[in-house]
């Protein structure tokens, strides 16, 4: 292994540490939600994920299974605290409505610990798994980045067909927006995780785009600062621009998707609380919320016309790799 260099074994590290702790506390599950543990999974998530699509090896996908299940419950939890904070801030919503989420979480937290503990995620569940990535080397070098780079042109040309198989026109906020989304932010998180061996390489010409993807909050964001290339690697290099531009887009199909999704909410929370028809809820989740009945076409119908304009008009995937290097 390149210079003991292994960001597995880094995050893993890590999250054993929050692990730990989480282990002393009345809820290890909500410890894990408010101490940020779930960027950490992600990023053994993405890597695991990325290894097992890269080479022939069972014990990436095993492993891939298992941080991906921490991720979704810790997602879940996040999902219902967050609507729950956000609807407490608005007068024309009772205490009754958001009851149900609070509960939610309750159910949740409650499951999730007991998961926790069972599966010994809270002793020594990680030590199993840093055990079996140093019985399984890898070597950071030229080959390693073709191969890297093999996927991620792969991944890339899904999204493409993705898209252009939908004819850039979707109709169903969870199956298209929100899966495209999570397609495009496993290539951001890809470049975070690998912890250097994806660098930016600074565009030569500006880029003549139809859209401002390079605001100021997208070029100072700190996902968006990735690490120092590590010593005796190979790297892969990515268009600074094209990088930023996807950075916009996974954070405005994010603003678009939880706008969907903030309806969905208070539309069960209603039918908990209130006992009325899936129908008579939403009615009156869009009234609190002062949006108009054909909101989501209107959601799906930006989410189409962005993903045309970036993919089509300004290509900005199709120019994200730009090189790759040996050390």
């Amino acid at each position: 292994m390149s210079n003991n260099f292994n960001p597995l074994l880094s995050y893993s590290k890590r999250l054993q540490s929050i692990l730990v702790k989480a282990s002393r506390q009345k809820s290890p599950a909500l410890f894990l939600y408010r101490t940020d543990a779930r960027t950490l999974i992600f990023m053994l998530e993405a890597l695991t994920r990325l290894f097992d699509k890269s080479f022939e090896e069972k014990i990436f996908k095993k492993w891939n299974k298992r941080f991906k299940k921490l991720e979704d419950v810790l997602g879940q939890i996040d999902y219902f605290v967050a609507f729950e904070k956000e609807f407490s801030f608005n007068k024309k919503i009772s205490k009754k409505i958001i009851r149900p989420l609070n509960s939610e979480v309750k159910t949740l937290t409650k499951k999730f610990n007991s998961y926790l503990l069972n599966k010994k995620w809270l002793v020594d569940r990680l030590l199993s798994f840093d055990k079996k990535m140093l019985e399984y080397p890898l070597y950071y070098d030229h080959k390693f980045a073709t191969q890297i780079k093999k996927n991620l042109e792969g991944e890339i040309n899904k999204i493409l067909s993705f898209c252009e198989k939908a004819g850039f026109s979707f109709t169903n906020l969870e199956d298209d927006v929100h899966e495209l989304r999570r397609a495009l932010r496993w290539i951001s998180i890809y470049a975070t995780a690998l912890n250097g061996l994806i660098q930016l390489k600074k565009s030569t010409k500006k880029p003549k785009y139809n859209i401002n993807y390079l605001t100021k909050d997208i070029l100072n964001s700190p996902f968006n600062k990735l690490a120092a290339k590590p010593k005796g690697c190979s790297i892969l290099e990515f268009d600074s621009n094209s990088f930023y531009a996807l950075s916009f887009l996974i954070k405005e199909l994010g603003r678009l998707k939880d706008k969907g999704l903030r309806t969905h909410a208070l539309s069960q929370a209603i039918v908990t609380s209130e006992k009325l028809s899936p129908l008579q809820a939403k009615t009156k989740a869009l009234k609190i919320l002062g949006l108009e009945k054909n909101s989501e076409t209107e959601i799906l119908k930006a989410a189409s016309d962005l993903m045309y304009t970036a993919l089509i008009k300004d290509r900005v995937l199709q120019g994200l790799i730009v090189d790759q290097k040996s050390a």
